[in-house]
């Protein structure tokens, strides 16, 4: 199935708070470097997840 581009109604994206936020933050982290490749993003989320299992350590 085809989408005709110029009929996608796109307009209630503009209103969209979340969505305006999430752009910008990702502008912001694209201009300060802090974007991950496929490997660096895994490696980078699999630290998160070993320091998360740390600090859960009773």
């Amino acid at each position: 199935m085809e989408v005709d581009r110029e009929e996608l109604d796109t307009s209630f994206l503009e209103e969209d708070a979340d969505l305006i936020r999430q752009v910008e933050h990702s502008r912001e982290d694209r201009k300060l470097g802090r974007l991950y490749g496929k490997e660096a993003g895994l490696e980078y989320l699999r630290n998160k997840v070993k320091d998360f299992e740390h600090g859960q350590n009773i």
